[in-house]
């Protein structure tokens, strides 16, 4: 038998698990206020699932964050640094060219920037510390 689990081990096992409930409840709010018509309930029942799948994934990682030392806080906040840094002038760029050149782009088009710059960044800074 493999010996008892490491703080960081039994971090990583909490984080997994409040993420993966937050993100389960995101989709099922989201998929059930799609249907809602159908299956006759209001919208808004289905869509009140999204809020406690945003708190469970918004603590699964700032516990993650809190968990970590000094140098993992570190190559997380550089991450987070870089998604700003790219997302936000791309963001800019695609809000100010739909006045012009751009058609009407869903509001999730901004927050698929935002997650694949934090990718992004999380990968930069993984080679970085290497």
């Amino acid at each position: 038998m493999n010996a008892a689990a490491s703080p960081r081990t039994r971090a990583n096992r909490a984080f997994a698990v409040r993420f993966a409930i937050g993100v389960a409840l995101y989709v099922l709010g989201v998929l059930f206020a799609d249907i809602s018509d159908v299956i006759g309930i209001p919208a808004l029942l289905p869509a009140l699932l999204v809020f406690p799948g945003i708190g469970l994934m918004a603590w699964a990682n700032i516990e993650m964050y809190r968990s970590g030392d000094e140098f993992e806080r570190r190559k997380i906040a550089e991450a987070i640094l870089l998604a700003f840094l790219i997302a936000t002038p791309l963001i800019l760029a695609v809000g100010v060219l739909q006045f012009s050149v751009l058609p009407e782009i869903n509001w999730i088009f901004a927050f698929s920037i935002l997650m694949v710059s934090w990718i992004a960044g999380t990968i930069v800074s993984a080679v970085r510390y290497r």
